[in-house]
């Protein structure tokens, strides 16, 4: 690599960097993009139900794993992170779920001037090439494709029969006026194939304008005193430094974003101290704020035998419909197996709704690897927690782990709402005509019914959603790392843009949250450029 100099580098080619860098590279300033990942040549990720091939490979997936988690029997919890272009977009579920208004305006409220609902749509529209066109909350012909799912689902079907049986109102869009009610998702998919960010934002002038660097870890910001001058990072050939110009963007995920500042000397002082890193820049803040989804699960044998599970054992019938996706981008293996929602409030005292209650034609293993007989889960996911948790770094180089602590479950609402969550679903299962579909419980099973029962299996069984958030506060406190703007605080020329910098999380999936955050980030840093001019 030549050049050495650029208007802007940018940290991850994930789900927000690449929206970051393509907006950049259109405005026609010179931009270094720097992916620890390689290309995404595997076919499993451009093929919808092919995710599932991708959880735990090594080959596009950090696969890190959280502390023992106390308040969860001490299990760690696997998580997923892409190592890939696209990052964890090009390995996730891809489901397509902004969040709830009220989510937005609570940020602005807390200080995040320019982050309310009425903010942000327009850059949730600017970024949609929403397949159903056009209308108040959507838009077409932005550089993420927003599609239905290519064929229903009877079980889906029956799902969405029982939870209106239960009083839950029909809904077809949860980004459209209200997310309370049952229906099926959107996902980000285009004519039944996977459509990243990658595959968006990088193509046409901003690829022009965009030096993609894939293999590349980086290991440091550079500093000149209280400015970001560059990055510094390694790849096959040995190590690299380049310098900004004008910026330096971090989009390196709730994981690695704070690990990277932390290795740069930004973060709590005692932690870096700790490993031998000079401190640059004192921030308690950095790295702390970690939130998730819990989720925890009711899993089902099915007599019907249209469930993931059936296409994984019967490897003609999972065959046949792999070639039909081959040949028409159509049937099971064109969706991502988690078709339909069913959003409520956990308890009388909730204003809005906070858990999603999900359909997942499969029942598996840890690992996804289906059970060797047709079945379903009912997954209750707890949208809004109090518990919070850290990410630091676990050493002085960035090919160590970072720590992960979720800290599930310390704030006894929380288990109060997955409790109720749990039950929810259960309610579901038992009411026609999702009843007519179950053989039999198979977890928790008809021995466990208490409520301290209930909790113990959430204990026993519970997951992160992987939808981690926060570690990187935007704010104006003491805690915060980035102001509204998303600049570092007390630092000149670097900012975060990803996941990391939600203050709170949102009531839903957090890809699409994350995309606008990058679309948003690239549209201020245009604005401050013009400014400065």
């Amino acid at each position: 690599m030549a050049r050495t100099e650029y208007d802007y580098i940018v940290i991850g080619a994930g789900s927000a960097g690449c929206a970051v860098a393509g907006r950049l590279g259109e405005a026609g300033y010179s931009v270094l993009l720097l992916e620890a990942g390689g290309k995404d040549r595997n076919p499993f990720i451009h093929i919808p139900l092919g995710y599932s091939m991708l959880y735990a490979n090594p080959k596009v997936n950090w696969c890190y794993e959280s502390a023992p988690e106390p308040h969860l029997n001490n299990r760690r919890l696997f998580q997923p992170r892409g190592k890939v272009l696209g990052g964890t977009g090009a390995i996730n579920g891809m489901i397509y779920m902004r969040g709830q208004p009220q989510d937005f305006d609570g940020w602005e409220q807390d200080g995040c001037t320019g982050w309310g609902w009425d903010d942000v749509l327009p850059f949730f529209k600017s970024c949609e090439d929403q397949e159903r066109g056009a209308d108040k909350f959507h838009g077409t012909g932005g550089p993420v494709a927003v599609s239905d799912i290519r064929t229903e689902h009877e079980l889906g079907e029956a799902f969405h029969a029982a939870s209106e049986a239960l009083g839950v109102p029909h809904n077809d869009d949860f980004n459209g006026a209200q997310q309370e009610g049952t229906g099926y998702v959107q996902t980000t998919t285009k004519n039944g194939m996977r459509w990243s960010t990658a595959a968006g934002y990088l193509k046409g002038k901003a690829k022009d304008n965009i030096d993609l660097q894939l293999n590349a870890m980086v290991y440091k910001v550079t500093l000149n005193g209280r400015r970001a001058t560059g990055v510094k990072w390694t790849d096959k050939r040995g190590k690299h430094e380049a310098r900004a110009r004008r910026e330096v963007i971090l989009s390196g995920g709730t994981f690695n974003s704070p690990q990277l500042l932390q290795l740069s000397g930004i973060g709590p002082g005692a932690l870096l101290q700790k490993h031998g890193i000079d401190v640059k820049h004192e921030m308690p803040g950095v790295g702390e704020n970690l939130q998730d989804h819990f989720g925890i699960g009711a899993e089902y044998r099915s007599t019907v035998h249209s469930t993931v599970n059936d296409l994984y054992n019967n490897k003609f019938k999972g065959g046949l419909q792999l070639l039909r996706h081959l040949l028409f981008r159509t049937g099971p293996f064109a969706d991502n197996g988690n078709y339909s929602n069913t959003f409520i409030c956990s308890g009388p005292e909730i204003d809005r709704p906070d858990m999603m209650v999900t359909f997942m034609a499969w029942c598996t293993d840890e690992q996804l690897k289906p059970h060797p007989f047709p079945g379903f889960t009912i997954l209750a996911e707890h949208m809004r927690p109090s518990s919070r948790g850290h990410v630091r770094i676990s050493g002085a180089s960035a090919r160590d782990k970072p720590e992960i602590q979720f800290n599930f479950f310390a704030d006894e609402a929380d288990q109060r709402a997955a409790i109720a969550g749990l039950k929810f679903g259960r309610k579901i299962a038992e009411t026609s005509p999702m009843s007519d579909c179950v053989d039999y419980e198979l977890s928790p099973g008809e021995n466990v019914q208490t409520d301290a029962e209930l909790l113990a299996y959430c204990r026993a069984n519970g997951l992160s959603l992987l939808h981690p958030v926060g570690t990187c506060k935007m704010g104006t406190g003491a805690d915060a790392v980035v102001d509204p703007r998303l600049q570092v605080h007390g630092i000149d020329g670097l900012r975060v843009a990803d996941a990391s910098i939600m203050p709170r999380i949102v009531t839903g999936n957090t890809n699409a949250a994350s995309i606008m955050i990058g679309e948003k980030a690239a549209a201020m840093i245009l604005e401050d450029t013009r400014r400065n001019i």
